[in-house]
Formats: C-alpha cells, sequence, structure tokens
C-alpha cells in the first residue's frame, strides 16, 4: 500500500544515470560518523594560504572524500553513471534506487587519495518507494559523510549539491543554492515521493544519489530529482536525511541512527487523496502498514498490513516522518502505544521496540 499525495503541478524527472538502459556544532541527536579536517598549513618556505574556515570551498573540500562515482552496466550493453556518498568506513555506500535498478553491475569511484581504483559493489538492499538504495564494496579505511538534522533546516538556508552530471569527466560538479522548500511531494516511477527539501543548486542527470550538504559538508540529503519544463528552471529536490536513516536501516545493517525498531514498513497517508483511496475520511492522517516482519515487535503486537497509525504516544502521527522521527527518539527495549484504525475500527496496540538486526528481518 501507498500513500497517494497531489505530486508538484509540473513533471519531475529523476536525475537518473547518464546513459543509463553552517559552521557550528552538531544539533542534538546528529550522528557525526567522521569529521574530515581540513589542513591548512603551508609546507615550510610557502605562503600560507589564507583563512578560508566556513567558506563553501571549505565545506566542498570536508565531504569530497564521500563522494564517489557510481558507474553501471545493464542488459544490452546500456551504461550509465551516478553519485553516491559513503556512510560507513566498511564500504556502505547510499545512493538512488533508481541508479541500480535493473543493472547487471555496479562499480565504484573514489575521491579520497587512498583508493585510486575502481571497486566492484553490490546491492545490498533497494526502497523503490523512497528511491533509496544500499550498496557495499570490499573496503574498511573509507571516509564517512558527517550526518546532521535536515529538521533543522530553515527556508534560504545555504546548501551544496555534489555529484556527476553529464558525463563531464576530471571530477565532481559543484553546484549550491538554498533551501527553496520544505516537505514537497513529487511523483516518482514507484509512488509519490514525500517530504523531500526543495532547492535552486542545480541537480542534473548523473547527480542522482549524491550528497546536498549543509554550509559545513553536513549531509542534510540525497540528491534524487529535478523538474524539466520550458515554465521552470532551478527547481530541484533531495530527500531528506532525518526521513532517509530509518529506511536505510531497513534495507542494510547501517547502524545510522538507532537501533530501535517497529518492525515495520510504512508511508504516509497525507493528503485528501490518500485518505479517500483507503475509504477513510479526507481528514485522516497518518503512516499506513505496507509490511509487517515476521517475528518482529509489529508481528508481536498484532500490527497488519493496511493498519493506519494515526498517533503514538498520544502524539499525532500525520505521515510517515512523523512516525519515523519519533521512533529514532526511542531506545530498545521502550513501549510505544499506537493508535490505530484499521477495517476492524479504532484500536490501540502495545509494540516493546526490539533491536534492529542486520538486513533489519529476524
Amino acid at each position: 500500500m501507498r500513500a497517494v499525495a497531489l505530486a508538484t503541478a509540473a513533471a519531475a524527472l529523476l536525475a537518473g544515470c547518464n546513459g543509463g538502459g553552517e559552521d557550528e556544532e552538531a544539533a542534538p541527536g546528529t550522528t557525526a560518523t567522521r569529521t574530515v579536517t581540513v589542513q591548512e598549513t603551508a609546507p615550510a618556505g610557502t605562503t600560507p594560504a589564507p583563512d578560508r574556515t566556513g567558506t563553501l570551498a571549505d565545506a566542498v573540500e570536508r565531504v569530497l572524500p564521500s563522494v564517489v562515482t557510481v558507474r553501471t552496466s545493464s542488459f544490452g550493453g546500456g551504461e550509465g553513471e551516478a553519485t553516491g556518498v559513503v556512510l560507513r568506513r566498511d564500504g556502505l555506500i547510499l545512493t538512488n534506487n533508481h541508479v541500480v535498478e535493473g543493472t547487471t553491475g555496479v562499480t565504484i569511484s573514489f575521491n579520497d587519495e587512498i583508493h585510486t581504483t575502481p571497486l566492484e559493489a553490490d546491492v545490498i538492499g533497494t526502497a523503490p518507494e523512497r528511491d533509496l538504495a544500499v550498496i557495499r564494496v570490499d573496503a574498511d579505511d573509507l571516509v564517512p559523510v558527517e550526518l546532521a538534522r535536515s529538521s533543522a533546516l530553515r527556508l534560504g538556508d545555504l546548501v551544496i549539491a555534489i555529484g556527476f552530471p553529464a558525463n563531464l569527466g576530471g571530477g565532481p560538479t559543484v553546484t549550491a543554492g538554498i533551501v527553496s522548500g520544505l516537505d514537497r511531494t513529487i511523483e516518482g516511477p514507484n509512488g509519490d515521493l514525500t517530504g523531500l527539501l526543495q532547492t535552486d543548486a542545480a541537480i542534473n542527470p548523473g547527480n542522482s544519489g549524491g550528497p546536498l550538504v549543509d554550509r559545513s559538508g553536513r549531509l542534510v540529503g540525497i540528491n534524487t530529482a529535478g523538474i524539466r519544463s520550458s515554465d521552470t528552471e532551478n527547481i530541484g529536490f533531495a530527500i531528506a536525511i532525518d526521513e532517509a536513516l530509518p529506511v536505510i536501516a531497513e534495507i542494510s545493517d547501517a547502524r545510522v541512527e538507532t537501533e530501535a525498531w517497529l518492525g515495520i514498513s510504512f508511508s504516509s497517508v497525507d493528503s485528501e487523496s490518500a485518505a479517500v483511496q483507503l475509504g477513510l475520511d479526507a481528514s485522516t492522517r497518518g503512516a499506513a502498514v505496507t509490511e509487517v516482519y515476521p517475528g518482529g515487535p509489529g508481528a508481536k503486537a498484532d500490527l497488519q498490513v493496511g493498519d493506519l497509525i494515526i498517533a503514538a504516544d498520544d502524539v499525532p502521527i500525520r505521515n510517515a516522518n512523523g512516525l519515523a522521527n519519533l521512533i529514532a527518539e526511542r531506545e530498545v527495549g521502550d513501549e510505544l502505544d499506537l493508535e490505530l484504525i484499521d477495517s476492524r475500527g479504532p484500536r490501540l496496540v502495545t509494540v516493546t521496540l526490539a533491536k534492529r538486526t542486520p538486513g533489519g528481518v529476524p
């Protein structure tokens, strides 16, 4: 089951594969896996470089070692090039689902000073409905990106997009802009993409899966789509990292934010059309259960596909992002009281959050 929301009026085009077939203290709860320190000391006998602390160039320099090129091959000789971002030292990389969907091979090239040879990658998990994919290479010394909270972003905040558009070669392309909109919904190939960040930083084919970072070089979003229309320009979208983290944890063994696990997959019912489609009152909002993992906390509490979660611990749930954020604040063993609507009518269940296991499934 997938929420149906009002998509943006202009047609959205995923920033797909080319040719393919604030310097500030991290906000509470931020997961900072590693900070890349910029070398400011000049060699002896040379003129010291100017102090560029806090510049856009500094932010780019910090994040570049975590940005990778994702090259794909598919049946019939098709090839594509897109972007990814390193999540963990041990080879875990994030990109878009539409980058790897239908491919027969994936190769990763790096921007650090260590890995000069491309490495083959395995796709270890995908979430087509969120346009996210996690891939892995055989390495244990990668430079993970530092994470920020996308929920802290405000309209007008500066952001930077990095990627490999248009097969230009010669390294990554960097564009900068502002946060132009929050919580946008656009139509994707596998259903509506909700909770997106809108930016005027240029996002073009090949930017898919690449990072959108703040002025400190911390990841706030995953670039996914740009609008191509004769009537619009400089409208691009990124998957907010707060929205992405629970999904990443579901499809991989990434411990990116929390180990607490509800044992279900869920999607937003955040529009009149989505509610009506489910036979609900048009004003109803919540998170619809789309999958219940056998043996998980949700299954033990008798959650079922089709249940609509409208509140958790008396906190109203308006969409999937609201539920994901609430779970992210909890610990393993915490009890969560869920208010549900289903074919049997309103009911209240208590779920004990469990420890997430590799792959997200017991």
